[in-house]
């Protein structure tokens, strides 16, 4: 997606990062940013299991919108109340936005501090 995106010239997202070592690193597509989370069937992660390999676009709008009507906070405490409770952990790999790169949320496993994401932007 990102290399249709760089062919076409779309600009980045504004907002965030295209720096994949960034705190402020999004996924940017068609100028949007976005949460992407990846499921598929061996995740490490139950919360992150699914039948098939598959994507989920969330867009930082949609983060932002929830934010600024005071929701965010508790849609977050419920959701790692699950994860905690479906897996007995909040997802190490979690972070807020500005305090790590989302990239190292998007493997949906554990990595280390050496990991690097295989994602090459393109201008």
């Amino acid at each position: 997606m990102h290399d249709l995106d760089a062919a076409e010239g779309a600009a980045w997202a504004p907002g965030v990062s295209s720096d994949l070592r960034a705190p402020t690193f999004s996924m940017s597509i068609a100028g949007i940013a976005y949460y992407v989370v990846g499921l598929h069937p061996n995740a490490s992660r139950t919360a992150r299991r699914f039948w098939r390999p598959a994507l989920i676009f969330n867009s930082h709008a949609q983060f932002e919108a929830l934010k600024a009507d005071g929701r965010y906070a508790t849609m977050q405490k419920i959701i790692r109340a699950r994860d905690r409770d479906n897996a007995g952990s909040i997802n190490p790999m979690l972070s807020d936005f500005g305090t790590r790169s989302e990239a190292r949320q998007y493997s949906g496993r554990a990595v280390g501090d050496d990991w690097q994401c295989p994602l090459r932007v393109r201008s």
